[in-house]
Parts: structure tokens; sequence; C-alpha cells
């Protein structure tokens, strides 16, 4: 069977991938693709893989995550979306390496998933914003971390990605940046489903509320409504267009207060980290995906 884990990171989704899938559950169904609400698999397999890491043994975790989420016995596509699934939001920065403890918690999730094709989809995020916005949430401000024992400048993405290739080889692995999302939204949804690029996905606009001012990503949805895009270039040159006009930099500012960063400071770590994004591109066993030239 096909396994889909949507892994994270932390800070860049806010389950909006998760909640679309779930939105058109029904239609993806029909397809034996099968997107189960959150609550009937996180736990489970976070157990399961608690259980694994612990030393011991659980043959049995697949057929039980399968039961709990009553897989049709014609399923061929199961979607798990859910950063937790990696880690916990505290443990996600020490300071000194994002996703400390991934390599473990993906040896974990090998072994539950063992004898299955699966397909691992992994977002990155621009430290300079990243690191803030985890020091502003309330779970990771757990851990008593503050800006001043971060080594910022150190921190690479590319080390996480190869962490977990080399725990889980046989994976395929498909990686794009956050920042991207606007033009690689409606691929994303199709990729992770494995859903067929015929139909659009219902509430799959919804998401650029979240970069534009009002009322833009109703105008968006009906523009293509009336005008489906031709191809993929299509697509993302129009989103580009309306974002030019409609996009809210109030919604995209980065908050610094966490911090004591200036500007500078913020160009430095974005420097660093195109020139991480950059590596990935010749990372072995890895898809980044990027937008069109626009």
């Amino acid at each position: 069977m096909e396994i889909a884990l949507h892994l994270g990171a932390h800070l860049t989704d806010d389950n909006q991938l998760r909640k679309c899938l779930q939105t058109n559950a029904d239609m993806l169904r029909a397809e034996g693709i099968i997107v189960p609400p959150a609550r009937q698999y996180l736990d489970l397999i976070k157990d399961a893989a608690n259980h694994i890491s612990s030393g011991a043994a659980a043959p049995d975790a697949f057929h039980h995550i399968c039961e709990a989420i009553d897989t049709p016995e014609d399923a061929k596509r199961l979607v798990f979306s859910g950063p937790s699934l990696l880690s916990r939001l505290p443990d996600v920065l020490d300071g000194v390496q994002l996703y400390p403890k991934a390599a473990r918690r993906i040896d974990a999730l090998r072994k539950i998933f063992t004898g299955h094709q699966v397909e691992i989809f992994f977002a990155i995020r621009n430290p300079a914003s990243f690191i803030p916005a985890f020091l502003s949430s309330q779970r990771a401000q757990q851990k008593g971390l503050e800006a001043s024992q971060i080594s910022a400048e150190d921190l690479r993405w590319s080390t996480v990605l190869q962490q977990i290739k080399r725990a889980w080889p046989e994976a395929k692995l498909t990686v794009w940046c956050d920042e991207d999302t606007p033009f690689l939204w409606h691929q994303l949804l199709r990729q992770i489903s494995g859903h067929t690029p015929e139909t659009e996905f219902e509430g799959s606009f919804d998401w650029f509320d979240t970069v534009m001012v009002a009322g833009a990503a109703e105008k968006l949805a009906q523009y293509f409504n009336d005008a489906p895009p031709v191809d993929e270039d299509h697509r993302q040159n129009v989103i580009a267009a309306f974002l030019d006009k409609f996009c809210d930099d109030q919604k995209l500012e980065i908050d610094l207060t966490t911090t004591d960063w200036d500007e500078a400071q913020v160009d430095i770590l974005t420097e660093i980290y195109e020139q991480d994004v950059e590596s990935l591109s010749s990372m072995p066993g890895l898809h980044l995906l990027q937008p069109v030239e626009i």
C-alpha cells in the first residue's frame, strides 16, 4: 500500500493541508485514497513510535492503525499529516540543531510502515522567521530556550533531511520551502494525496487568506473558475499576479520581539538559508519541489 507522511515542519502549515484534504475525504475515498481524521491516528502512531524507540517491538502497529481508521480492503493510499508524528514542538530546536531527535523517530516510523511504499513530505522555513515563531509559541516556551542560546547561523535544514534519508533511504522524500507554498499549494495537495489533477479540491483557495487581503482569495478562486489554468506554469503565473496585487504584507511580517536581531542579521540568516536550499537540489534521494520561473 502507498503511505504518504506529511511530517511538517512545525510552524509552516498550521494543519491547512490536512484540513483541505479532510474536506475532500469522500472524493478521495472514491479513488481508494484514505485521509482519516487526525484524532484517529495521531496518538496511535506516536504511541507506537515511542514504544519502538524504547526498544520494544510493535509488530501489529500497522494493523491496529488500519483498524482504527477503518481502512477499506480496496484502499490504495493512506495519507497521514501532522508534524507531531516527527516531534513535539518544544523538541524541534535544542539551540544548535533542528529536529535533533529526527533520526530516532524516523527509524521508528520506518518499522511501523515496513513493507509499504512510503513517501515523506516536508516543508522547510527560513530560520530568520522560523526561530522567532518558535520562540513566540507558548508550547515551545516550555523549553525555556532564549534567542541568545540559539546558534542561528549554524542551523541547517540539510542536516535534518540527511538524517531522514539515512534513517529511511528507501522512502521517497519531497521537500519544499514554506515561502514557496502559494505557488505550490495545489501541486502539493495533488502530490500528497495522490489525487489525479482533473478535479479541483473543494476549499483549496482558503489557504490564500493567510497571505492575501480580505476577499482576494475568493477573487482568485473565481478567476480560475472562469478561466481554468491550462497547465501548472499558467496557474503559478496567475497566482504571482494576484499576490503582486493583493498580498497582505502585515501577514508576512516577521515579529523579531523575541530576539535581539536587526535587519542585517535577518539578511545574513536568509542568505545562509538560500545557500542551504541550493544544496538540497543535489542531495541524492531528495526531490526539491520549486516554483516555475516567473
